[in-house]
């Protein structure tokens, strides 16, 4: 566990993120007093994989060309807001 002042985090923020990223948690103190806790966003058991946010979307009604009309309407609709 490391702490650090506010204005020591301002100066160096990029190094922070950087041990907090890699699994540290950092306590961040202002006027000598707990303030916030820097933490790393992935827990260690969570795999997010190269793939993420790459997906699309795919029809999974089986029957003859009714996928492609709601696909269709799916579309028209977001076209329209």
């Amino acid at each position: 566990m490391n702490t650090v002042t506010l204005k020591d985090l301002k100066e160096d923020l990029s190094s922070w993120a950087e041990k907090a990223a890699k699994g540290e948690i950092i306590h961040v103190t202002k006027y000598n007093r707990p303030y916030i806790v820097l933490a790393p966003s992935n827990p260690k058991g969570l795999h997010v994989g190269s793939r993420v946010g790459k997906g699309r979307f795919v029809t999974v009604v089986k029957r003859r060309g009714v996928g492609k009309l709601a696909l269709k309407a799916l579309q028209e609709d977001r076209e329209e807001n």
